[in-house]
C-alpha cells in the first residue's frame, strides 16, 4: 500500500491490522484485473470482506450529481437487500446538493463518517429510506485530481454501527484503489489508441496496394449521410447522429479527464482558440450544450451506447 493509505490505517488495534492486511490482498487482486469495468464490479465485494461491513456501494460522480453503480451486500445480515439493490440498479441520479455528506466530501476529497446524529440530515432521505442505514462511511474515489466516484459503506444488521476506524478504513481502500483504477485507464486508453492506429495503417496499406495494382480502377465513394436512429429518449423521434473527427474525439478525451481547454492546449500543442474551436465541433455534433454532457456523452459512446 502506498504512504497515503499507511497514514489512514492506525497499528494501535489488533483488528486494524487485520483488516490493513486484508486490504492489500483485495487491492492486489483487483491489481491483476486491469480493467476499469471488473474493478468497478468487484470492488464493493472486495471493500466488504477486507473490513467486515455489511454492504458497500460504488459510485459515479457526474458533472453535479452522483449515481450508484454497483452495490454489494451480505445477504444473511441485509434485511433489505433485495430492496436496495433494485435502487441501485435503477441508475437513480442524486444531486450534490449543498448540504449532503456527499458535497462535504468532493469539496474536502476526504473520507467522513456519516454516525446516526447526521444521517438524519446530512444524507440523501430517499436512498436513506430505502438502505434503512442508521450510519454509514463515505469516501472519495480520486483520479487525476478530480472526484470521479465515491465508496460507501455501512454494517446495518450487525449491531455497532460504523464508527471512526471504519472512516480510516475506507479512506485507506479508497486512496489506493484510484490509483489501481487510473493505471487500468491508461492501459484501456493506451489499447484504444493503439487499436485505431493499427486500423489507420491496415486502411494505408489497402490504399498503397490498391494503388500498386496494374488493373486498379476508382472505388465508387457513396455519399456518407449521417447515420438517423431513433432516439429511445425522445420518445422515438429521429435523431442525426454525426461522427466526429479523430482530433474532436481526441480533445473530447482530454475533457472528460477533467482537462481544461489551457492544459489540453498544451497536452495537444496547439492554441487554447484551436481546442474552443474543436470542442464548438463537438458540442455541434453530439447536439448538447454544455461540456458536462458531452463528457455524459462520450462515455454512453465508450461504452457502445448510441
Amino acid at each position: 500500500m502506498g504512504p497515503a493509505a499507511e497514514e489512514t490505517l492506525s497499528p494501535a488495534g489488533a483488528p486494524l491490522v487485520e483488516r490493513r492486511n486484508r486490504i492489500s490482498a483485495a487491492l492486489g487482486r483487483l491489481s491483476a484485473a486491469r480493467s476499469t469495468e471488473v474493478i468497478r464490479a468487484t470492488a464493493p465485494r472486495e471493500l466488504v470482506e477486507a473490513c467486515g461491513f455489511t454492504r458497500a456501494m460504488i459510485s459515479a460522480v457526474r458533472g453535479s450529481r452522483w449515481v450508484p453503480l454497483k452495490l454489494h451486500t451480505r445477504h444473511d445480515v441485509d434485511p433489505r437487500a433485495a430492496e436496495f439493490l433494485a435502487y441501485v440498479e435503477s441508475d437513480a441520479e442524486i444531486p450534490l446538493a449543498n448540504m449532503l455528506a456527499e458535497t462535504d466530501v468532493v469539496r474536502r476529497r476526504t473520507a467522513l463518517l456519516v454516525d446516526e446524529h447526521l444521517v438524519g440530515t446530512r444524507a440523501f432521505k430517499p436512498i436513506i429510506e430505502v438502505a434503512r442505514s442508521p450510519a454509514y462511511v463515505v469516501a472519495p474515489l480520486l483520479v487525476e485530481g478530480r472526484t470521479i466516484g465515491f465508496m460507501h459503506a455501512d454494517r446495518v444488521g450487525q449491531g455497532p454501527p460504523v464508527d471512526e476506524d471504519d472512516r480510516r478504513c475506507i479512506q485507506a481502500f479508497t486512496a489506493e484503489l484510484a490509483v489501481v483504477y487510473q493505471c487500468a485507464s491508461w492501459s484501456e486508453r493506451v489499447a484504444e489508441r493503439s487499436r485505431r492506429a493499427l486500423g489507420e495503417l491496415e486502411r494505408a496499406a489497402d490504399a498503397i496496394r490498391l494503388i500498386d495494382s496494374p488493373v486498379a480502377e476508382l472505388p465508387v465513394v457513396a455519399d456518407r449521410a449521417p447515420a438517423v436512429r431513433p432516439d429511445p429518449r425522445a420518445g422515438g423521434a429521429v435523431r442525426e447522429e454525426r461522427f466526429l473527427t479523430a482530433r474532436e474525439y481526441e480533445v473530447l478525451e482530454h475533457v472528460a479527464d477533467g482537462a481544461t481547454n489551457r492544459v489540453i492546449a498544451q497536452r495537444l500543442s496547439v492554441s487554447e482558440d484551436t481546442v474552443k474551436t474543436h470542442m464548438r465541433g463537438v458540442l455541434r455534433k453530439l447536439r448538447v450544450t454544455s461540456r458536462g454532457a458531452a463528457v455524459a456523452r462520450y462515455l454512453d459512446i465508450s461504452r457502445g451506447i448510441r
